[in-house]
C-alpha cells in the first residue's frame, strides 16, 4: 500500500513576498508616471521645435520680402537687379541688422547673382531651377549642415519670373536652441520624476502596509493547516466577516484532513510491524 508522506513538523512557509508588494505596485506606478511623462515632454519638444522653425522662417521670409521690394522697385522704372543702386546697400544693411544671416543673394533671370556673403559656389544654378518650379506666391527650403536656405521668386512688369530672392541663415543656432530646450525637458522630468516616485512610494506604502499584513496573516493561517497544535484563523475586520469565515473552514477542513492522513499512516505503520 503506498504511503503519504507529509512534513508535519516542517515550519509554515513565510508569505511570500508579501513584504515588497508595496515597491512593486509603486515601481509599476513609477514607470507609468515616468511613461507619461517622457510622452509629454517629447510632445512639448516636437512643439517648441516647430514653433521655433516657423518663426526663424516667418522673421527671414519678411526680410527677403523686404529685398524683393527693392528689387520690384527698380523693375518698375526699367531697372533690371544689377542695374539697381540700391539693391546692393540694401542687402548688405538686411544682412547687418538681423543676426544669423550667412547670405543674402538675388539671381535674375540670367543666372547672374547679386548678394553678400558667403554664398557657395554652384549655389545660382540650384536657385534658377527651384525659383523657375515655384510659384511667385510661394517660397521654397533647403537646407545642409551649416545653413537654412529659403526662396522667393519674383515677377516682371509683364508678370514673367525673372528671379528670386535668397536667404540662407544659421541652422545650428537653431538646432542649438532645440537642443537646449530638450536638455531643460529632460531635466525637469528627472526632478518631477524624482518628486512624483518619493510621493508615490510613500502613498503606496501608506495604502498598502495593512493590505500586506492582512495577506502575510492570511497565508500564515493557511500554513497553520499543516501544523500539530490548532489552526490560526484569520480576522475579518479588513476582510469582511464572510470572507475571512470561509478562509477559517478552509483552514480548519485541511487541519482535520492532515490530521486523519497522518493517524492513517500511524495505522498502516503499527500494522506492518505487528505482520
Amino acid at each position: 500500500m503506498p504511503t503519504i508522506a507529509l512534513d508535519l513538523d516542517a515550519a509554515p512557509r513565510a508569505a511570500p513576498h508579501h513584504n515588497v508588494l508595496w515597491l512593486r505596485i509603486g515601481i509599476l506606478l513609477i514607470l507609468v508616471i515616468a511613461l507619461v511623462l517622457v510622452l509629454i515632454s517629447y510632445l512639448n519638444y516636437s512643439n517648441y521645435r516647430k514653433a521655433y522653425l516657423e518663426l526663424n522662417l516667418t522673421r527671414y521670409m519678411i526680410v527677403a520680402k523686404d529685398v524683393r521690394q527693392t528689387v520690384l522697385a527698380g523693375l518698375n522704372v526699367g531697372l533690371e537687379p544689377a542695374e539697381n543702386a540700391r539693391l546692393l546697400p540694401s542687402i548688405k544693411e538686411q544682412a547687418r541688422r538681423e543676426n544669423g544671416i550667412h547670405f543674402i543673394g538675388v539671381i535674375d533671370e540670367s543666372g547672374a547673382v547679386i548678394g553678400d556673403g558667403r554664398i557657395a559656389p554652384g549655389a545660382a544654378a540650384r536657385w534658377g531651377g527651384r525659383q523657375g518650379a515655384t510659384s511667385p506666391d510661394a517660397y521654397w527650403q533647403y537646407s545642409d549642415a551649416d545653413t537654412i536656405e529659403i526662396g522667393i521668386p519674383f515677377v516682371n512688369n509683364f508678370n514673367i519670373k525673372s528671379g528670386a530672392v535668397v536667404i540662407g541663415y544659421d541652422k545650428h543656432a537653431i538646432e542649438g536652441a532645440a537642443s537646449d530646450m530638450l536638455r531643460k525637458l529632460a531635466i525637469d522630468v528627472v526632478i518631477t520624476l524624482l518628486f512624483l516616485a518619493a510621493l508615490t512610494f510613500a502613498g503606496v506604502y501608506f495604502v498598502t502596509r495593512k493590505f500586506s499584513s492582512v495577506l502575510a496573516s492570511v497565508a500564515s493561517t493557511i500554513d497553520s493547516a499543516l501544523g500539530h497544535g490548532a489552526p490560526l484563523t484569520a480576522d475579518g475586520d479588513f476582510l469582511g466577516a464572510g470572507v475571512a469565515q470561509e478562509i477559517n473552514d478552509f483552514t480548519a477542513l485541511s487541519h482535520r484532513l492532515v490530521s486523519d492522513i497522518a493517524a492513517l499512516e500511524q495505522d498502516v505503520a503499527a500494522a506492518r510491524e505487528d505482520a
